[in-house]
């Protein structure tokens, strides 16, 4: 316990100090880790951890979260990128040098997938190119070839374009062939977020794997581990975004304290070795990522502020109350990255669940030979249904204005209050 206390301590002050502006003589982080530990070996406890609360803070803001310098703010000539995502009207590419850039082009985005290499010619000014010819040079990793199968199945067995873009996006993360207007629809009722892969999904997996394997191998280990293994083959094949390998070492973590001590983890604690492993492996890029901020963010919010509810309907009350935590803790970020929020989102994605999970299990057995064409037909009737209750509930995106920021710290308070959590400060003293 003292330890998952101070590890979720440090890795906040961490992500403070990254956030944070500040520059100055951070490089003492490094002489100040032995002091902490002289001071801890010679029974200055408390003075070791509080030296140790300034070295992580000092430790995220020492560390480098510049932004690469651009290739140039004009140049044209010959690029070959790498595709990181795609959608109907363009496509985000990863030049050589590191840098993301725009191209809106309709042909080229119908024509490669996330994770393939493009030859361009092109013209690249200030984050934006404009593209004269294209060459595609498909992936050849296994996972983008796998995931590039499934789509190409899916198109084939399922004749709506609308359905068949829904499943690929639900099920491989592809969302390039989306229609214009099904985006429109979610983005309208604050439901995109269940179109991206995350740890929503990874956790349908891995919740509907274990009842599976436990009914085939029993309650033991060879069940944990089949979960295990089941759930990052999914997060690999789906191209191991950072909200899916986030949810995945949690669980990971989860199943194998519950399984080997017989007792739920600290969650605090699970949460806090997630980001710093994935912060370790990416070298702070994941830091930088707005997947994996809305990711962690809203895991934390409802670590916090998460709340148990005992009644018959439970199950729609928790789902709702999930998405209202996640949407008022999260209400600046969404703003700011996306342009507003849907005051229908809370109740949007309740109704959305079970079309979400229909929809990806239809889609699956489509893959299957023996049920594809009335797993197919399902699909489409699944999908048609969903878009068209999510068309009533459209409304107009509400911006998160500057007066707002003194009202939401008021509506954190209130749902602390409201999930009983008023002792969780105790827990650290």
């Amino acid at each position: 316990m003292v330890l998952s206390k101070t590890l979720f301590l440090f890795t906040v002050l961490f992500l403070a100090g990254y956030y944070t502006p500040l520059q100055c003589c951070t490089q003492i982080w490094i002489a100040a880790v032995p002091a902490a530990a002289v001071l801890i070996a010679a029974g200055s406890r408390k003075a070791g951890i509080i030296v140790l609360c300034s070295v992580s803070f000092l430790a995220g803001a020492y560390l480098d979260r510049s932004e690469i310098t651009p290739d140039m703010a004009y140049a044209g000539g010959v690029w070959r990128c790498r595709v990181e995502t795609t959608t109907t009207a363009g496509a985000i590419l990863a030049t050589a040098s590191g840098n993301n850039v725009w191209v809106s082009d309709r042909q080229l985005a119908q024509s490669v997938s996330r994770g393939d290499s493009v030859i361009i010619i092109g013209s690249v000014n200030e984050g934006f190119m404009e593209s004269f010819a294209f060459r595609t040079i498909r992936s050849s990793l296994l996972q983008n070839r796998l995931r590039k199968a499934v789509s190409v199945t899916l198109s084939r067995r399922i004749a709506s374009r609308e359905t068949c873009s829904l499943v690929s996006a639900l099920l491989v993360g592809e969302r390039g062939q989306m229609p214009r207007s099904v985006r429109r629809v979610f983005r309208d009722t604050g439901t995109s977020h269940l179109l991206a892969l995350s740890g929503l999904h990874v956790g349908i997996l891995s919740g509907v794997m274990l009842i599976i394997f436990r009914k085939l191998f029993g309650k033991g280990w060879l069940s944990i581990l089949a979960v295990i293994l089941t759930t990052f083959i999914y997060v690999f094949v789906s191209g191991a975004r950072a909200s899916t390998v986030r949810a995945g070492l949690m669980l990971l973590l989860v199943l194998a304290v519950w399984h080997s001590s017989g007792r739920r983890p600290e969650f605090l604690f699970v949460w806090s070795v997630a980001v710093m492993i994935l912060t370790a492996a990416s070298k702070g890029d994941v830091l930088n990522d707005t997947g994996a901020q809305m990711s962690f963010g809203a895991v934390l919010s409802l670590i916090i502020f998460g709340r148990e509810f005992r009644c018959r309907a439970r199950w729609i009350i928790s789902i709702a109350y999930a998405g209202l935590v996640v949407s008022t803790a999260l209400a600046p970020l969404v703003s700011f990255r996306y342009g507003g929020l849907s005051p229908v989102a809370p109740l949007a994605t309740v109704i959305s669940i079970p079309f979400m999970l229909a929809t990806m299990t239809t889609g699956f057995l489509t893959l299957l030979w023996p049920f594809a064409s009335a797993a197919s037909v399902l699909s489409e009737w699944v999908v048609f249904i969903w878009l068209a209750v999510l068309e009533i509930l459209e409304s107009d995106r509400i911006i998160f204005q500057y007066w707002m920021f003194w009202l939401w710290p008021l509506c954190l308070l209130a749902l602390w209050l409201f999930s009983g959590r008023r002792g969780f400060l105790r827990r650290f003293r």
